[in-house]
């Protein structure tokens, strides 16, 4: 066998990885019988526990064999056809034909995963759905993580209940009933990785390929990626400025399984469901059997008058899961959301909730209810409440100056974002829109990459919760500039 060492680089790894290549390509084929330790040793100037520790390995791995009073031999038990593998096999690079892939992993290639993740990283993000580092409560969250490392000093760590911590469930029990109106046992609440991990628990509990699922159009695109993906058959309702059109549904012998709504603050169009339109959702839902998914993403943040109350709060058929996450009032890092679900589901959703994850970060579980307990959530949203009031204030006047009535602002009466019309863009140009501007580090979102269709208009979500004041206007003055070459009429 051929063995070159660099002396310059630790030797034992190099001796073991070339015994191995030579082996794998069968240029040693089973059955030789290698030198000893002692004499590969002299014969390179090496340690002998340098050789020794390589044989080692190599015999735990089944390379090689020993023989007693014998000596040391290349395994003669390998896999059939490893003496054949060829000389770059070490690389990985062996021609072999694509595994074959499930239809759901067909579906996945697909659709435009993508878009979910796309638009930060400028200087001057718009990109809707983040929040500021500095509206995070660091002090406060990292004085409770300490005192619960402290508290657990000295336990075991073990796999912890899969619905979630009980102290969590019963400080969101309190906590939704109080704020969402909620009626929420701490039996029936779920602890989830975030509200996409919801709506994927539902989908796999609740719908089988072909099975039709409502979604709101324009909607939230993680839902309706996540529908495309598993192969149900999309039933989409279009929203007005008032949410989703009730009158629209489809009559209740399609067969719905399952229908995602964002009553609370549509998503992107910022519409409010008024009660006549979630009273009437509720009676279609009961007439067919279809379980509501309500996504209250960012209902803690309305600038005029208290959030309104839940659809869960209505229902009295048992139907509406009722979704909520921390990452619009927290951080998306912590990856910790809540299912509300009706009492005959929570069997069924915990089972593949533990199947998919075990259970949700039980450090930060505790954390957060210890937080919530404390009346620091509480205290925290009103905080950033004012703080993104007046960041959506800054906004709103920087664009009106900047635009003037060239611009149709909707959505301001609550959430992180708006969503801004040009009069005069046609819809057509707004990725190059968008291309320029970020030219200029402005990070800005077509609304159609949102799910929403095009209505002739250049539209744009632009959200506000992760920039300072100057940094919105600075942003707003660069996108002026970015726009001039594509407006129709040049100012208007």
């Amino acid at each position: 066998m051929v063995i070159r060492l660099d002396r310059a680089a630790p030797l034992q790894p190099q001796l073991y990885d070339q015994l191995k290549a030579s082996i794998l390509t069968g240029a040693t084929a089973p059955g030789t019988r290698l030198p000893s330790s002692r004499a590969l040793a002299d014969q390179f100037a090496i340690s002998r526990n340098t050789v020794l520790i390589a044989y080692e390995q190599l015999l735990a791995e089944g390379y090689l064999e020993t023989r007693p009073g014998a000596g040391t031999f290349v395994g003669t038990a390998l896999p059939a056809g490893a003496e054949a593998l060829p000389g770059d096999a070490a690389a990985g690079s062996i021609p072999h034909p694509p595994p074959r892939l499930s239809r759901y992993s067909e579906r996945l290639r697909g659709l435009d995963i993508d878009s979910l993740t796309r638009g930060g990283g400028l200087r001057y993000s718009f990109h809707y759905g983040t929040v500021s580092a500095a509206d995070f409560p660091a002090d406060t969250w990292r004085r409770l993580l300490l005192r619960e490392i402290r508290r657990r000093a000295g336990k075991p760590y073990l796999y912890e209940n899969p619905q979630g911590l009980p102290e969590l469930r019963a400080a969101l029990s309190d906590y939704l009933s109080r704020a969402r109106g909620v009626r929420a046992r701490p039996e029936q609440i779920l602890i989830v990785n975030g509200s996409q991990q919801a709506v994927d628990l539902a989908l796999r509990v609740l719908v089988d390929p072909g099975d039709a699922v409502v979604v709101e159009d324009p909607g939230y695109s993680g839902a309706r990626l996540a529908c495309e993906a598993i192969g149900a058959r999309l039933l989409r309702v279009p929203v007005d400025a008032e949410g989703m059109d009730t009158g629209r549904l489809p009559p209740p012998e399609a067969g719905a399984r399952l229908a995602f709504v964002t009553p609370g603050h549509q998503f992107p169009t910022g519409g409010v469901m008024p009660v006549s339109r979630r009273l009437a959702l509720l009676d279609w839902a009961g007439r067919g059997g279809t379980v509501v998914f309500e996504d209250d993403y960012d209902s803690e943040y309305r600038y005029e008058g208290r959030p309104v109350e839940s659809l869960q709060a209505l229902d009295r058929s048992g139907l509406v899961i009722y979704s909520g996450t921390v990452s619009k009032v927290l951080s998306p890092g912590l990856r910790l959301g809540y299912m509300v679900l009706p009492p005959d589901l929570v069997g069924p959703f915990l089972h593949a909730k533990q199947l998919t994850d075990r259970h949700t970060a039980s450090l930060d579980q505790a954390v957060f209810a210890h937080f919530i307990r404390d009346g620091h959530f509480e205290r925290h949203i009103r905080r950033t409440r004012r703080r993104n009031q007046r960041r959506r204030d800054v906004l709103v006047a920087a664009l009106q100056a900047a635009f003037g009535p060239a611009v149709e602002i909707q959505g301001a009466k609550a959430g992180m974002h708006v969503v801004v019309r040009f009069r005069d863009i046609p819809s057509a140009l707004a990725s190059s829109v968008a291309e320029a501007a970020a030219l200029r580090s402005v990070g800005i979102v077509p609304a159609e990459m949102a799910g929403e269709r095009a209505e002739g208009r250049a539209g744009f979500l632009m959200g506000y919760a992760a920039l300072e004041d100057a940094d919105i206007r600075q942003g707003v003055a660069l996108l002026h500039e970015a726009v001039q070459s594509f407006r129709r009429g040049g100012e208007g």
